[in-house]
C-alpha cells in the first residue's frame, strides 16, 4: 500500500530576526518618505551641472520644503504648494515684517519648480503641483555704483591702512569688475603669464560664478597698483612663485595664506569705516559696468568683460545710460530753448492728452 509523503508545515521566520542580517533590512518599496525624499533630491542634483555653491543652495531650498511638509513628493498637491508659498511670505507677529524677502521666496519656489519639472520628465510623478503657483514679482534692480568722489575717498582711506600696497591693489582689481570670489582665486601666474611677451595688462579668470571664465584687461592705474604690491612682497623676502596667491592675508592666523572671501569682506569693512562710506566689495563691479556703459561702450562688449550670461541681469547697468541718452536725444530734437518753452507753455500743459506725461517728468 502506497503512503503519501506528508508535507511539513511551513516555518515562518521574521526578517528582523534572521541571524547575521542587519536590523535595517527592509522589504522593497517600504522606504520611509523622508529618506526617499532626500534620495530624489540627491538624484536631481547629480543630474544637473551645478557649481558647489549652487548645488548647496538648491539642496537648502528643497530641504526647506521637506522640513515644512510630511508628504512624499508624489503626494504634494497644488494647494499645498500655495500654502508653502504663504508660509514663506509670512510676517513676524511682533514686528509685522516679512520673515523672508520676495527675492528669497522667489528663489526657493523657483528651485521647487525646477525640481518638479525634473520629476515629471523623469516620470517619478505625472503632475507638477507647482505650475499653478506664481513666483513673486521683483522690481527691476538698480545698479549700486559708487560716485567718482566716493571711489577717491575709499582709495584715500585704503592708503591710510597698515597695508596700503595690498589694499589699494585689491580695490584696483575689484574696480575692474571682478567678483570678490574671483579675486580671491587669482594666482600670480594669472597676472604674470597673461602674454608670452611678458606684457602684463590683463587678468585671467580661471574660477568664476556659473563658469563665467575669461580675461579682463587692466588700466594703467590697475597695472601700476599690482606692480607696487608685488614689488613690496618681494622686498619682504617672499619668493613670488607662479602658483602663489595674488592676494595674501597678513593676519597672525593666516599669515601669507590666500586672502579668502571673508578676508576681502573684512578688509572692505575696515576701509568703509575709515572712509565713512557704507559700501561693499560688489559695488566696485557695479561701478565698473555702469561707468563703461555711460562712456558709450557697446553694452555687449561690457557684458563680455563682466562675463554676464543674462541680458536681464545686466540691464541694471544700462538704465542710467539709457536715461542719459534719452534726455540728450530729447534736447537735440526739441532744442534747448524749445524744450524750456514746451514746459512753460500753459496752453500745452492744459492739453488733456499731455498733462499725464508732464506730470511724470
Amino acid at each position: 500500500m502506497n503512503h503519501r509523503q506528508s508535507i511539513p508545515d511551513p516555518i515562518i521566520v521574521p526578517l528582523q530576526s534572521i541571524a547575521g542580517q542587519s536590523d535595517s533590512v527592509q522589504l522593497s518599496g517600504t522606504t520611509e518618505p523622508a529618506e526617499l525624499g532626500k534620495l530624489r533630491v540627491d538624484e536631481f542634483l547629480q543630474a544637473r551641472s551645478l557649481a558647489p555653491k549652487s548645488q548647496k543652495a538648491y539642496q537648502q531650498d528643497l530641504q526647506c520644503f521637506l522640513n515644512w511638509t510630511d508628504k512624499g513628493w508624489a503626494e504634494v498637491t497644488p494647494r499645498q504648494v500655495a500654502q508653502f508659498k504663504a508660509h514663506l511670505m509670512r510676517k513676524d507677529l511682533e514686528t509685522g515684517r516679512r520673515s523672508l524677502s520676495d527675492a528669497t521666496v522667489r528663489r526657493i519656489l523657483g528651485t521647487l519648480k525646477n525640481f518638479y519639472g525634473w520629476m515629471v520628465r523623469s516620470r517619478y510623478v505625472s503632475i507638477d503641483p507647482t505650475t499653478e503657483v506664481d513666483l513673486p514679482k521683483l522690481m527691476e534692480p538698480e545698479a549700486q555704483n559708487l560716485k567718482d568722489t566716493e571711489v577717491e575717498q575709499i582709495v584715500l582711506a585704503a592708503s591710510a591702512t597698515s597695508l596700503p600696497e595690498r589694499n589699494i591693489a585689491l580695490i584696483a582689481v575689484l574696480l575692474h569688475g571682478l567678483r570678490a570670489e574671483e579675486v580671491s582665486a587669482l594666482n600670480i601666474e594669472d597676472y604674470v603669464a597673461c602674454f608670452s611677451t611678458g606684457v602684463r595688462r590683463r587678468l585671467r579668470i580661471r574660477e568664476a560664478k556659473a563658469g563665467s571664465k575669461g580675461w579682463v584687461p587692466l588700466t594703467s592705474q590697475g597695472k601700476e597698483a599690482l606692480e607696487r604690491y608685488l614689488q613690496w612682497r618681494e622686498l619682504t623676502g617672499e619668493v613670488l612663485l607662479p602658483e602663489r596667491p595674488l592676494f595674501v592675508s597678513h593676519s597672525r592666523r593666516n599669515l601669507w595664506q590666500r586672502l579668502g572671501y571673508d578676508g576681502i569682506r573684512k578688509v572692505m569693512d575696515a576701509i568703509s569705516k575709515q572712509a565713512g562710506i557704507d559700501f561693499h566689495a560688489h559695488q566696485f563691479r557695479h561701478t565698473f559696468a555702469t561707468n563703461l556703459v555711460l562712456k558709450g561702450m557697446n553694452p555687449y562688449h561690457v557684458m563680455t568683460l563682466t562675463r554676464h550670461k543674462s541680458v536681464q541681469n545686466f540691464r541694471r547697468y544700462t538704465k542710467a545710460a539709457d536715461q542719459q541718452a534719452a534726455e540728450k536725444a530729447f534736447v537735440e530734437v526739441m532744442g534747448m530753448e524749445n524744450a524750456i518753452a514746451f514746459y512753460k507753455d500753459e496752453s500745452v500743459a492744459s492739453t488733456p492728452s499731455l498733462v499725464p506725461i508732464l506730470g511724470e517728468i
